[in-house]
């Protein structure tokens, strides 16, 4: 039976869209998300460049990017402006201006886009500070950088006003002993725990299906090295991860049509291809263990929630143990940090060696035409 089949009839609708939510990649818990975002944000550096406010884009996952146009040569050359009909580079490397067309020079070592970026003017302070304005407003309008920011808004918000209420600040709440059970303060705290904990059921349960989806894969790349398994981690982890040596010897990673680039690791690439990166470097293979350790805590996370949501909705707010609350909110903002410093370490060191990442735009026949004609202009 092929697969056209199996999505035909009543129920095909359905299955295509359980596919589609299976082989989706959102990020697996809001710790995670956030110290990747940080790890692949733009540094002082990025920002003093004269034109990185309008250079720098963010992908849906929030990180950090920059557009770069791959000649039919295999060279890369960064948008410098986006225009609504095309794209336009400042000078394609490697191309001939027009003294260079009758006195044709010997060939050069390409640059990086990093070099490139390095040949830009800078700017002081002030216009540092509203680079670093237009990037955060070019996150916030990604899918992740809007929930990122409203979600952690909530838990700030709230865990804050939890804080106070424990500490007794409001005196007036007190009403009409700090003792009596129905006093406001008393009310609030119960109200704002439930809140807690269904801002912490949105990812703990709403993400279960895919931390339990990798947590498969993680078993069955650990067991028998399954290439498949691997590449769909790798994926879904690309902001701080790198394959094992094991995986990337074979050349069984994203392809592009684009020249090989030299890693700074000792692993033989005999005809690998890889995605372009800013600095032109290959950052190392993450070692495994970082990459359980994470799964490890988000399924972790998962567990705590399903313990944490039992004693908040089985019990009121008068029978309830006193210990539990507070133990399993610990416990499962603990394991889910975890993930979150591990995801935000390897992602700044990844994006140390490699930099932000490149989307590789195609430059065809006609744009060419196009840009030849502006450079002349």
């Amino acid at each position: 039976m092929d697969e056209s089949s199996n999505t035909a009839g009543p129920l095909g609708p359905l299955r295509r869209a359980s596919t589609t939510l299976f082989n989706a990649n959102p990020q697996l818990g809001m710790w995670q998300a956030t110290g990747t975002a940080l790890a692949q944000a733009p540094n002082y550096s990025e920002l003093r460049v004269a034109q990185a406010g309008e250079a720098i884009e963010f992908n849906s996952q929030g990180h950090s990017a920059r557009t770069a146009l791959l000649q039919s040569d295999g060279e890369l050359g960064p948008v410098l402006s986006k225009t609504t009909s095309r794209y336009e580079p400042s000078r394609v490397p490697g191309s001939l201006s027009d003294d260079d067309e009758h006195h044709a020079r010997p060939p050069r070592r390409r640059q990086t886009l990093l070099e490139m970026q390095n040949d830009e003017p800078t700017v002081g302070f002030g216009p540092t500070i509203a680079n670093g304005l237009k990037a955060y407003w070019k996150f916030l309008r990604t899918p992740a950088g809007i929930l990122i920011t409203i979600y952690f808004l909530n838990i700030v918000a709230w865990g804050a006003m939890l804080f106070f209420l424990l500490l007794g600040v409001a005196p007036a709440m007190n009403y009409p002993t700090a003792d009596d059970d129905n006093s406001p303060r008393k009310k609030w705290l119960e109200i704002d725990s439930q809140i807690l904990n269904a801002l912490f059921c949105v990812t703990g349960f709403g993400l279960a299906p895919w931390r339990f989806r990798d947590f498969y894969y993680l078993v069955r790349v650990l067991a028998t090295h399954d290439r498949h398994a691997m590449q769909r981690l790798a994926k879904q982890n690309k902001g701080w991860f790198r394959p094992p040596a094991w995986y990337r010897e074979h050349g069984d990673v994203e392809q592009a049509a684009a020249t090989p680039l030299k890693s700074n690791d000792d692993i033989p690439q005999p005809s690998l291809t890889r995605m372009p990166t800013f600095t032109g470097r290959m950052a190392p293979p993450t070692a495994l263990w970082k990459l359980a350790l994470t799964i490890s805590m988000m399924v972790m996370n998962t567990l705590f929630q399903v313990v944490l949501s039992y004693y908040m909705w089985a019990y009121n707010r008068f029978d309830r143990p006193t210990w539990a609350t507070g133990t399993f909110i610990a416990l499962g903002c603990g394991v889910s940090a975890v993930a979150g410093f591990v995801s935000w370490w390897e992602g700044r060191k990844v994006k140390k060696i490699e930099g932000p990442e490149v989307n590789v735009i195609e430059v065809g026949p006609n744009m060419q035409d196009a840009n030849s004609a502006t450079s002349r202009a």
